[in-house]
């Protein structure tokens, strides 16, 4: 029943995430978008210098939320009356849907805006992947997620777990 309740938790946390990462990625890209100039023609230096930190703020805070799900899916799964073996794959699914459902909407937007270049949406493209391959990293490292992202709730807590 525990591992149901876990499950549970995840699904939330991954349709909560799906809801609030439109709101935070752009927050956490919009610096590099100020740098690159949407509204009008740059220069591609200037684009491709948006591009990139855009995406390190996207990825920043995209992998804090894969590093406390890993987490707390880590502790979770410790608990001997909840399965791991369950718990992992919807642990995945609840870090990648927000990242790639999120990608999706924009591109759609941006076609249907017809915006032909958005350093926030080419900054997405390497954010989803970056999460991702974060996620399955600090699953099977979870000392690794310590460092850039101490301040994260139960990160240090799953690490010293582990």
């Amino acid at each position: 029943m525990k591992t149901v309740f876990s499950v549970l938790v995840l699904v939330a946390v991954g349709a909560i995430a799906n809801f609030l990462w439109v709101f935070v990625g752009n927050l956490a890209g919009l610096p590099g978008a100020l740098l690159a100039g949407m509204s009008r023609p740059g220069s591609p230096r200037r684009y491709a210098a948006g591009s990139v930190i855009a995406f390190l703020g996207q990825a920043y805070v995209g992998l804090a939320f894969a590093a406390w799900v890993a987490a707390w899916t880590r502790l979770a799964a410790g608990r001997p009356d909840v399965s791991g073996l369950v718990l992992w794959p919807v642990a995945f699914f609840a870090v990648a849907w927000p990242m790639w459902t999120s990608l999706i909407r924009a591109r759609i937007e941006a076609r249907e805006d017809h915006t032909p270049r958005n350093p926030q949406i080419e900054a997405l493209h390497f954010t989803v992947v970056i999460v991702i391959l974060g996620f399955v990293l600090f699953s099977a490292f979870p000392s690794v997620s310590t460092g850039p992202w101490r301040w994260v709730p139960l990160v240090s807590a799953a690490a010293g777990a582990a």
